[in-house]
Order: C-alpha cells, then sequence, then structure tokens
C-alpha cells in the first residue's frame, strides 16, 4: 500500500470528536421507530440540517425547524416536536425551554412578545440550547415579531441554538403524500390567514404582510409535515 493510501485508509484517529452531534445522531436515529408512518423526507433532512447546524464550529445563525400536522395529529405534533429538540440538546442533559401560543390569541400581544423574549433570553443565557415553540399560529400577531430577534440569518442573538416552532393547521387531515413546498404553503397561507387579517388584535407592534415576510424568510428554512401516530393521539407523549 502507497504511503498516499495509507494515509487516507487510517486517519480515524484523527478525526476530532464531536460529542454534541454524536449524542444527537443516536438518539434521532431511534425516534423513527417511536414516530411510525412519517415521509422519509421528515427524517432525512431534519437529520441533515441539525447534524450541518451541530458540525458548525461557529454557526452564523439558529438551526430554526417549523413542524405542522392536521387537528387529527395534535398530539403527536407535540410529542416529536419535543423529541427533536431534545435530541439536539441530548450530550447536555439540558431540556429544551417550552413556550405555548395555545390560548394566547386574544391576549395583549406586547406582553406576550415581553414574556416570549424573558423566556428565551434566560434560558438560551442559561446554557439551554433549544427551544421549542407550540402553536406558533395563536400567538398574537405583534408579538411574534420578537422572533425576528432570535432567527435573523446574521443577527441573531444566540446562534449555537435551534428554535422548533409547530403549526397546527386548520383542516382535520393531512395526506400522507403531501410534499416539502406544499407543506410550506399550507403553513404560509395559514400564517397569513391568522396574522394579517382585519380581525387581529393591534398593538404597538403591529403585524403587517411585508413585516410577515421578513419574519417568515427567517423561520421557513425546513418546513415539516407529521402524520398522526395513533397511540400517542389516544395516550399522550409517553416515552
Amino acid at each position: 500500500m502507497s504511503s498516499v493510501n495509507s494515509y487516507y485508509s487510517s486517519p480515524a484517529q484523527q478525526v476530532p470528536k464531536n460529542p454534541a452531534l454524536e449524542a444527537f445522531l443516536a438518539q434521532f436515529s431511534q425516534l423513527e421507530d417511536k414516530f411510525p408512518g412519517q415521509s422519509s423526507f421528515l427524517w432525512q433532512r431534519g437529520r441533515k440540517f441539525l447534524q450541518k447546524h451541530l458540525n458548525a464550529s461557529n454557526p452564523t445563525e439558529p438551526a430554526t425547524i417549523i413542524f405542522t400536522a392536521a387537528r387529527e395529529g395534535r398530539e403527536t405534533l407535540k410529542c416529536l416536536s419535543h423529541h427533536v429538540a431534545d435530541a439536539y440538546t441530548s450530550s447536555q442533559k439540558v431540556s429544551p425551554i417550552q413556550i405555548d401560543g395555545a390560548g394566547r390569541t386574544w391576549q395583549d400581544s406586547d406582553t406576550v412578545k415581553l414574556l416570549v423574549d424573558l423566556e428565551l433570553s434566560y434560558g438560551f443565557e442559561n446554557g439551554q440550547k433549544a427551544a421549542v415553540v407550540h402553536h406558533f399560529e395563536s400567538f398574537p400577531a405583534g408579538s411574534t415579531l420578537i422572533f425576528y430577534k432570535y432567527c435573523d440569518h446574521e443577527n441573531a442573538a444566540f446562534k449555537d441554538v435551534a428554535l422548533v416552532l409547530t403549526v397546527l393547521l386548520e383542516e382535520e387531515t393531512l395526506e400522507a403524500s403531501v410534499g416539502p413546498r406544499e407543506t410550506e404553503e399550507k403553513v404560509r397561507d395559514l400564517l397569513w390567514a391568522k396574522f394579517t387579517n382585519s380581525d387581529t388584535p393591534t398593538s404597538f407592534n403591529h403585524m403587517d404582510s411585508d413585516k410577515l415576510s421578513g419574519l417568515w424568510s427567517r423561520i421557513s428554512h425546513l418546513v415539516l409535515p407529521v402524520q398522526p401516530v395513533s397511540s400517542i393521539e389516544e395516550q399522550g407523549c409517553l416515552f
């Protein structure tokens, strides 16, 4: 064997170890069995996207994913998004930040915005590396502008973290064959309908279509559909 070949065939010990990435891959690979019936691209794209972020020595922006489901997949959506965030932080033994927009639609937008800001900044400053934001569609429209601060392409407040957002669609079922582009369009259409209609409570930081376009470009890097798992829908997230 030439010296060139031996150099390339035996440098395993020279590859620097990345405990965060190895722990993530080990835990993420177990999720396929726990959540049967999901699209192959959910696992492939989700793993590739988060793996790339964990592999970056100096990430330039956080990893932001949106998971979405129809009404019949409400519990599975909640459970899967939590477990993906948990896998991302699995080397740390620190649980993700949990924020829920459910029931907040008619609350004061500026107050909700401040609370979300406090929860995210406090968690990330204290070493938590992921946040799950449930029911993004239910936040008061203006309050979601706080995510500019956390999801910006260049100036995000924290770059070595993951933000997992969930959006519950209004339809009862989501076709199993739904593809990435159609999934993204469904979420986009729902957020536009929710956040820019005339009934939306206005506030000092009210939402409009231009602001929402800017926000959407920052949060919609990866939009993935979740199919219901009957045992989780019936019994909740037991594992």
